[in-house]
This record gives structure tokens, sequence and C-alpha cells, in this order.
């Protein structure tokens, strides 16, 4: 809303943009339906017109973007608005949740080489720092941090799961 100078206590511009995101959060499960590969190229194709080109969220965008992504798009018109997308979306926030994804980016890895937990790490800048996090260079320290519970050290944002 700052981006675009919407005064924050707008509370139909709000609304509209949360509405807006929450039904492209149900079009991108809708064509993940379809592959991985589908869902993908719908998200990538709708990140397009939205960042690149500047388009805002609605009906038309969403059917050209299906179109795009050659997508079969009176399953994505069926998905999109069934229940069983809406509810596997909310499983994804229930598990985002438990994961304690709280802020984007957050990177959640599990079977970690020589650990047996999953460990998130939020705001994750360095491909060095998750490479080292991967091939367990940073398991003594993630041990350590488990066993003292405590948020400090050179990584604060490691979170054990």
């Amino acid at each position: 809303m700052q981006t675009k100078n919407i005064p924050l206590n707008d509370l139909q511009a709000r609304n509209q943009i949360f509405n807006n995101i929450y039904q492209a959060s149900l079009d991108y499960k809708a064509a993940s339906f379809q592959g991985k590969r589908c869902g993908r190229n719908y998200l990538l194709n709708l990140q397009e017109q939205i960042v690149d080109f500047g388009t805002e969220y609605n009906e038309e965008v969403a059917q050209k973007t299906a179109q795009a992504s050659n997508l079969d798009c009176d399953m994505f018109n069926d998905d999109r608005h069934s229940s069983f997308t809406i509810n596997s979306f909310k499983q994804d926030q229930q598990m985002a949740a438990e994961m304690n994804v709280h802020e984007h980016p957050t990177v959640v890895i599990y079977n970690l080489d020589g650990m047996d937990c999953g460990v998130s790490f939020t705001g994750c800048s360095s491909y060095k720092l998750l490479e080292q996090l991967c091939t367990g260079q940073l398991n003594e320290e993630i041990i350590l941090k488990h066993k003292a519970s405590s948020k400090k050290g050179p990584h604060t944002s490691l979170h054990i799961l």
C-alpha cells in the first residue's frame, strides 16, 4: 500500500487488496492441481503481469494468465472456486503456521545432513549460508542453539522445528 501511496486507513482499498491476493493464491493453487510445472508457469506468468507490467489482479488477468500458461481453462475455472481448493489453501496456511513461518522469505528444510529435525531460516540472503545449512556445516550451532533455547548467536533467524 505504501509503494502505491494508498492510505493505510483506507479500509475499502485494504479489503480489495486482500481479496485480490487471496484469489490469486487460490488461482495458483488451482493451476498447481494440473501439475507442478503448470502451477509454476502460472505463477511466473502472473508475476510478469503484475510486477513487470503493473497490471492489477482481476478476473481478466486470471483468465489470460491461465491461457498463457496452457492450462485446461475449464478445469482451472472449476478448481479456482471449489471447496477443495479453499481447504487445500487453508492446510498450506496451517502448515506454514506450524513451521513458524511469519515472514518472507523463509526456508524450511527437513532431513538435514546428520540431523533428524527440521530447521526454518528466515531472511536467507546468502546462497553460501543456505549451502552450509544443507550440508551440515551449521549442525553444531543448531544443536547448541536448541540446547540453550536462545535466540542469540551468529544466525539469529535459525529455528528448530
